[in-house]
């Protein structure tokens, strides 16, 4: 077959595309042309690489529209110190980010739902955002279900679940609901270690250590985790502390 052919016939499939949504429409079209099956398959195929095509430039089109009209997300939960009276920091419950974003998600036609898989002392969460022209994406998070002294098993497992659902709907979305801190612990040249470094000195503030000074942190670390801090551990290390602090602000 020439280039001209297959020019003119990725060109006729195209305009199809763009013209008729339905894809029976578009078979009994080419079937009036009296095509051969081989060529029936070959426009059958550019047809739907040209519809994946078109839902994901819509969906990216309509991902931003929506990440336009989301405000800040209101932090509704206070975590105090201590001493009970003075504030260490807020942050946005599950119910909170779900009432601020679904209008803007539904006028958007942005719909998302989770996946959750668990497997020994791990759960594995995955949140798909989904678009009406049925493009989808998809955020997955993996948590440890550490045993607590304040939870019982099932309402330790109901809150890592918890956790990582709001953390992987705000990440599939693009939403953010704080700056992290990225001081203290020195860093190099990675900017992986870098992330992860700055997520445990994040998390440790939100416990209350001290965060300035690094012997309290390797002690912090060891005491909460019973891991040490070395960087192939990082990984694991966030997840229990998220495990923690996630407990301490459903508590």
């Amino acid at each position: 077959m020439s280039k001209e052919i297959q020019k003119k016939e990725k060109q006729e499939v195209q305009e199809t595309a763009q013209g008729h949504a339905d894809i029976g429409k578009f078979i009994e079209m080419a079937i009036n042309k009296d095509v051969g099956v081989e060529t029936l398959e070959r426009l059958f195929s550019l047809h739907q690489q040209a519809k994946k095509e078109h839902a994901k430039e819509e969906f990216v089109k309509d991902m931003a529209k929506f990440q336009s009209l989301i405000p800040v997300i209101k932090k509704n939960k206070k975590v105090m110190n201590k001493d009970g009276k003075t504030l260490r920091y807020r942050y946005a419950t599950m119910d909170s980010v779900i009432e601020q974003i679904k209008k803007p998600l539904a006028e958007c036609g942005l719909s998302y739902s989770w996946e959750v898989a668990k497997e020994d002392n791990h759960m594995k969460v995955t949140c798909t955002v989904r678009h009406r022209q049925g493009h989808s994406e998809q955020s997955s998070f993996e948590i440890p279900i550490v045993k607590s002294e304040y939870m019982s098993s099932p309402q330790t497992y109901a809150t890592a679940q918890t956790y990582a659902k709001r953390y992987t709907l705000l990440n599939v979305l693009g939403i953010g609901t704080a700056d992290e801190d990225t001081d203290a612990i020195d860093a190099d040249d990675n900017a992986d270690v870098k992330s992860q470094k700055a997520r445990i000195i994040f998390l440790l503030k939100r416990l209350g250590v001290n965060t300035r000074d690094k012997d309290e942190i390797v002690k912090a670390i060891s005491k909460k985790t019973k891991i040490e801090l070395k960087e192939e551990n990082f990984k694991e290390i966030i997840n229990r502390l998220e495990v923690i602090v996630n407990e301490k602000e459903i508590c």
